[in-house]
């Protein structure tokens, strides 16, 4: 109940209630699912699942694997997909649009184009689960972002056209603690984690500001607001950030930064700096989408034999997500979401069409609007032996 209250009210209450509730209640046996795939979680002297207490909780509940949890959670799954010899994977293989039934209503297949050869596959099937991240790429207001390369946001313009209705389209999070410098590393995450743990923020005139462990939401804003009123620390005319103050943390818990935090030794050691003797510069950086396809508990769209899960979903995180519960909803409504696609017994379709794309661009087309927009190119021109095909 108090992690389903947490969630409720770090959204500012514009979540969905029952898919929060569905969510919170099946954490303890997604953390059982995921230990049994071979997932390793950080544990206390005796045994127990060692939490934490991150931005926006009243209670230590995060289970994690030091400061790559995330990366932790890749690696088990992507084994125990190429493990099962029943699933076909892909690679290099975009889904470029959706295809639907004569009537256009109904979702029963993709487009697939092969980065590879640029040839295009059309596959049949019952159910279509959209798994395809944010938008984080877009650089929204000029934002830096952690999110990968192909995070354009190309799941919700398939979702959109073949007719699904989308929710909190304008609810985005910025995670708080982003590196600004060196400026190779610029948008790239410093793990909440560390602010869990007791690490401080001070602006440049060494003063604390805002509590840590508030949502990011509220950390974000504190940050922005000190860098607007020129107590942070400029770098140069067009960036500027806030300490975190590492050193401090390293004395007062010596070796814990080794020990805890190994991703994020790694990855300043190798620009030449150490958090150990210096602070870091930070600033808020595009970090998730919060809104996305509107779906019920079992993860399906408003189109029939659609479902979403992810990021590119929306309703559970309503105005901002507290830390923890991204990964947990992947694993929650993932597993809802699969259960409930192959649980689809439906005859397949007759015929696959693109009436739902015919029907788009006469809508565009009475409207006025242009139909040239091209999703953003993630790779540059001489990938993919110079094909149009990676775009």
């Amino acid at each position: 109940q108090r992690h389903i209250q947490d969630t409720l009210r770090g959204g500012q209450h514009a979540g969905n209630p029952a898919l929060v509730s569905a969510m919170a209640e099946d954490g303890p046996d997604v953390l059982r699912w995921l230990i049994q795939q071979g997932m390793q979680f950080e544990q206390t002297p005796s045994g127990d699942l060692h939490t934490r207490r991150a931005g926006g909780m009243t209670a230590p509940r995060l289970v994690h694997c030091r400061d790559y949890t995330g990366l932790e959670m890749m690696r088990v799954l992507r084994e125990a997909v190429i493990q099962h010899r029943s699933i076909e994977v892909w690679e290099q293989s975009p889904a470029v649009e959706l295809l639907s039934n004569e009537t256009g209503q109904k979702c029963v297949g993709a487009v697939l184009t092969s980065l590879l050869d640029g040839q295009l596959r059309i596959v049949r099937t019952r159910s279509v689960i959209l798994a395809t991240g944010g938008l984080g790429r877009l650089h929204l207001n000029g934002f830096p972002t952690s999110n990968h390369l192909g995070a354009t946001g190309d799941g919700l313009v398939l979702a959109y056209r073949i007719g699904a209705k989308l929710c909190e389209l304008d609810s985005f999070q910025y995670h708080p603690t982003g590196l600004v410098n060196p400026s190779h590393l610029a948008g790239k995450l410093v793990t909440e984690g560390l602010r869990a743990a007791g690490c401080l923020l001070v602006n440049a005139l060494g003063n604390r500001f805002i509590d840590e462990l508030q949502p990011r939401d509220v950390v974000c804003s504190a940050i922005l607001r000190e860098c607007a009123e020129g107590r942070g620390v400029r770098v140069d005319d067009k960036h500027s950030g806030v300490w975190l103050d590492t050193p401090r943390f390293e004395l007062a818990n010596p070796g814990l930064l080794e020990k805890q935090f190994p991703n994020l030794m790694t990855r300043t050691r190798v620009s030449g700096i150490d958090p150990r003797i210096e602070p870091l510069l930070v600033h808020p950086t595009l970090h998730y989408q919060n809104g996305g396809a509107v779906i019920d508990v079992n993860g399906a769209t408003t189109v029939p034999g659609l479902y979403a899960v992810g990021e590119v979903s929306g309703g559970i995180h309503g105005r901002n997500r507290i830390m923890g519960n991204a990964l947990l909803e992947i694993i929650s409504f993932g597993r809802r979401a699969g259960a409930a696609a192959t649980a689809n017994h439906d005859r397949g379709p007759k015929k696959v069409t693109l009436e739902h794309v015919n029907r788009l661009r006469r809508a565009l087309t009475i409207a006025g609007m242009p139909m040239t927009q091209r999703a953003p190119q993630v790779l540059p021109d001489y990938a993919a032996g110079g094909s149009v095909w990676n775009r």
